[in-house]
């Protein structure tokens, strides 16, 4: 297999294929109708393959850099100003934010369709008590990361209990979750959870379900509008040597409606990963139409993505490459303009009232 050819993350991934709707997917397929469609693959299949090695991505400075933004956020807008004592993490994998929460002193509960990964995840935890400071750290090199990983410890030593309850960790669907309502001051929903759930309007109306009214919600989902965009065009148009996307399917993502959720199928080996991109407006919408009222949102890699993503995607980056990656990062976080990104990312509370609020 030659790897300059397969997706960074997913090393089994060849190609992309675009699916706006049914519809306009069959009709960019045009005569490629002798490929057999594969099968759609589940995200919980996929995930346990990954579980050993997914802590791996954070050495990465695409995720190293992802991490790190949100966890600082997590921190300035959720734990200092709401210190919630009870955190769902909705798709907590094996638990990067959960472990954040709970180290300031919230009792968390962490829910994922993959078992490997709760399986992972509960491992983690048992060693919480005793290597609490530890399991914050992301172990890259980057300068921004050793910036940041003294500052959690700075804070963590300076407003942090002395003391935590490691999470609980159990295996269940978004789209169902297994408790009653309004039995959370906080969920947390990240690592693209919105993006690989079908049906992700059940996962939303589920947050809404099982927030306590004025509760929080911090969420991060992928984004439509980014500068992948731009190189995944400029890359069909060369033949999809890179991202591997044919020039019709390529066009299928800036076709209206332009606040609409699109879904790009990522092939697995034989099988086929959908995932959703969303845009700013549209899921602001939704989250309104939940009761859940946007307080604040970001994007993150918008200006780092100027970089091609899958040059971030490995350990040994180029210096040069590396040397522009940071200086854009450090524009990127004090930039006061929500710029297209590839992850969106929101802070909600949900209203006293409102439709989020009746009960099921």
């Amino acid at each position: 297999m030659n790897t300059e050819e397969c997706h960074p993350f997913f090393p089994g991934i060849r190609y992309l294929t675009v699916q706006p709707d049914m519809v306009e997917y069959r009709r960019y397929r045009g005569g490629m109708e002798e490929c057999a469609e594969p099968p759609s693959a589940r995200a919980e299949v996929v995930f346990d393959g990954l579980a050993g090695e997914y802590d791996e991505i954070r050495e990465f400075p695409w995720y190293a850099w992802l991490f790190t933004r949100l966890h600082t956020l997590i921190v300035h807008n959720i734990i200092r100003p709401y210190a919630p004592p009870t955190v769902l993490d909705v798709g907590c994998g094996s638990g990067f934010q959960s472990f954040l929460y709970a180290a300031f002193g919230a009792r968390v509960t962490g829910i994922d369709l993959s078992p490997q990964m709760i399986r992972i995840a509960q491992e983690k935890a048992a060693r919480f008590p005793r290597e609490r400071a530890a399991l914050l750290t992301i172990p890259a090199p980057f300068p921004f990361v050793r910036s940041y990983n003294r500052w959690i410890q700075e804070t963590l030593d300076g407003t942090g209990p002395k003391m935590s309850v490691s999470p609980a960790f159990t295996v269940a669907d978004a789209r169902a979750l297994p408790f009653r309502d309004e039995s959370f001051d906080h969920i947390n929903c990240c690592g693209s959870i919105l993006s690989l759930v079908p049906e992700y309007s059940r996962v939303l109306r589920e947050i809404a379900r099982v927030l306590k009214p004025g509760g929080t919600v911090f969420l991060e989902a992928e984004g439509r509008w980014n500068g992948d965009l731009i190189w995944t065009l400029a890359d069909a148009m060369a033949g999809g040597r890179r991202y591997g996307m044919p020039w019709k399917r390529a066009l299928a993502l800036v076709r209206p409606p332009f606040s609409a959720p699109v879904t790009v199928d990522y092939p697995f080996e034989d099988a086929v990963l959908q995932l959703a991109l969303f845009t700013r407006r549209g899921l602001q919408r939704e989250l309104r139409r939940l009761g859940l009222r946007v307080l604040k949102n970001w994007t993150v890699h918008s200006l780092t993505n100027l970089i091609p993503s899958p040059w971030l995607h490995q350990r040994d980056v180029p210096p040069a490459i590396l040397g522009l990656f940071r200086a854009l990062a450090r524009a990127e976080e004090h930039i006061p303009l929500a710029l297209p990104g590839c992850s969106l990312v929101f802070v909600a509370q949900k209203e006293v009232s409102g439709p989020g609020t009746r009960k099921a």
